[in-house]
């Protein structure tokens, strides 16, 4: 039969419509996203058991990531419970005037009203002052080692900004900012980060506080993480990037 015979036609039609249909169809590679944030703070100055996020909706197998800050002179948080029962793992505690630490949590349980509590590191008296923190919640990320590296920079008196130290992300994955500084004024992320989540207080007597991410399609390597502020203050910061579900 000739090559053109209608039979073939169409055979030729479908194949073709079946690679297409195919192609975009297929998973594509696995990517982190942002899916809630939640932000608290206590600017009373006075010691405190805990301080709470209102409560949200957590999925279950996403990625939580708390970045803790509370003032140096009396003490970190030492732990995070939510309502779900998830188990937060610390990572290195940084100190400028105030302290500033990561945490998270992997492959949640999920809860409809999920409520994220710090507690201090000295239990049965109050002990956190000016404590803040901001939650953020991700899809997409690998449950088994969501964090690929826990990154610093320079703490303490910091001349108008902070900047880590160079890191690798993987693509798909995403990096985050934690930063705290002694005084209120404006933030200024680096270039291709984004501020999510802060809070500015007008004294020097409190803090400011913010969470930052970038997202990565492709892989990077030899990254840097900045925040400019107005002045001069103590601060501490640390970056965390997160590892995409294979």
């Amino acid at each position: 039969m000739p090559a053109d015979y209608p039979i073939f036609t169409d055979m030729r039609r479908i194949i073709r419509n079946f690679i297409v249909l195919a192609f975009f169809t297929s998973p594509l590679p696995g990517a982190v996203s942002l899916v809630a944030h939640k932000i608290a703070k206590d600017l009373t100055g006075a010691e405190v058991t805990a301080l709470a996020t209102p409560g949200y909706e957590s999925k279950q197998h996403d990625l939580i990531l708390v970045w803790a800050v509370s003032y140096s002179g009396a003490q970190p948080v030492g732990s995070i419970t939510d309502s779900a029962g998830d188990t937060f793992i610390p990572t290195t505690l940084k100190r400028g005037t105030w302290f500033g630490q990561w945490f998270y949590a992997k492959n949640v349980k999920g809860e409809p009203f999920n409520v994220i509590t710090i507690h201090p590191a000295t239990t049965g008296r109050a002990t956190l002052t000016y404590p803040g923190m901001c939650v953020m919640e991700f899809s997409g990320a690998d449950p088994d080692a969501p964090i690929a590296t826990a990154v610093a920079g320079q703490q303490g008196s910091l001349s108008g900004g902070w900047t880590s130290d160079a890191f690798d992300v993987p693509a798909g994955g995403a990096a985050l900012i934690g930063i705290v500084t002694a005084n209120g004024g404006a933030l200024t992320a680096g270039p291709g980060f984004k501020i999510e989540d802060s809070y500015l207080t007008p004294s020097s007597s409190k803090f400011s506080f913010a969470s930052l991410d970038q997202f990565f399609p492709a892989a990077k390597s030899g990254v840097t993480a900045n925040v400019a502020w107005n002045g001069t203050f103590q601060a501490a910061g640390a970056v965390v990037a997160i590892q995409p579900a294979p």
